[in-house]
């Protein structure tokens, strides 16, 4: 997994949804890290926030946030897409 000043280098130290607090966690955005899928550590489906967006109000945790996360994500990655359908899960959500 990447780390949390590594990412911050690539994208800045605040955090990517309110702006207004500096990123103290990585947030697995699009899908949810599980116990045997090292595969979901990958940046491309990490989010720099803070602690209130992730933690105290849980803001960056809905269906919303991962559709303008998959739209900032697929201007940084333009692999985006086929890393995503080659994940080994039976059950994923479309974003496009």
């Amino acid at each position: 997994m990447i780390s949390l000043s590594a990412l911050k280098a690539k994208r800045g130290p605040m955090c990517e949804w309110c702006k207004a607090e500096k990123a103290i966690h990585r947030h697995h955005c699009l899908i949810h890290g599980m116990k045997g899928h090292p595969e979901l550590d990958d940046e491309r489906n990490l989010m720099l926030v803070g602690q209130r967006c992730h933690i105290d109000e849980g803001l960056v945790n809905n269906y919303f946030v991962r559709v303008w996360f998959w739209a900032e994500q697929l201007k940084r990655y333009p692999d985006l897409r086929e890393w995503y359908a080659g994940l080994p899960l039976k059950s994923k959500e479309y974003f496009d």
